[in-house]
């Protein structure tokens, strides 16, 4: 079995809307943080709960993902705003939380902030 982070990696690594995004795992490196880099993104785990126990063994897990992307114009928002949902909805992760905003630590970029739920089964 793949950490929620490693799922998520290959689920919009491999997908023609989200795929030319360089992602990147838990930080950015600063040589990426730079304009020309963009779009970038970062996943990164925020939770993981077992749930549904039988014989003190959990029968499934909750994670909770963060995914942001960063990108140079309100265009290319548009363009991965929804697409990342519907990727992530399509291999069965749920959208809990979403935000646009401008990042004036990297030369005013957009950055686009989603949190997704998966409830995966251990068996």
């Amino acid at each position: 079995m793949k950490t929620a982070v490693s799922q998520v990696y290959s689920i919009l690594n491999s997908n023609e809307k989200t795929k030319n995004i360089d992602f990147y795992t838990n930080s950015v490196p600063e040589s990426a943080q730079t304009v020309p880099s963009l779009p970038v993104g970062r996943i990164t785990e925020i939770s993981g709960n077992y749930e549904d126990f039988a014989s003190n063994n959990p029968l499934t897990i909750q994670f909770n993902v963060q995914v942001d992307v960063w990108v140079s114009t309100m265009k290319e928002v548009d363009a991965f705003y929804f697409a990342l949902d519907e990727v992530m909805r399509g291999n069965g992760w749920q959208c809990a939380y979403t935000e646009q905003t401008d990042d004036e630590d990297l030369e005013g970029a957009k950055r686009i902030i989603k949190r997704y739920v998966a409830n995966i089964s251990l068996n």
